[in-house]
């Protein structure tokens, strides 16, 4: 399972602010191009990202702005269990 963003209501939060990505990392306290990656599917939003999001827009709520992925592949499966059971040996 995936937490994704609903650019949908993120650029409508966007707009209503009048703010460009570039804003939009000023309010979260990114830099700009780790807003650049997220937003364009590059780099997967990270449990910072997601919080320095949720509080760059006053009222926002996690159900608005992202959901879960249910449909993993089969690969992403393998992947998670290989991290999970590596970070166990650890």
């Amino acid at each position: 399972m995936r937490i994704k963003i609903n650019f949908r209501k993120l650029r409508e939060y966007m707009r209503n602010n009048n703010w460009d990505e570039k804003d939009l990392a000023e309010k979260m306290g990114v830099a700009y191009v780790t807003v650049y990656r997220v937003l364009r599917k590059k780099r997967e939003p990270g449990n910072e990202f997601i919080a320095k999001l949720l509080n760059a827009f006053e009222g926002a709520t996690f159900d608005e702005l992202f959901y879960l992925e249910t449909n993993v592949t089969k690969r992403e499966q393998k992947e998670e269990r290989d991290e999970s059971v590596t970070s166990f040996q650890s």
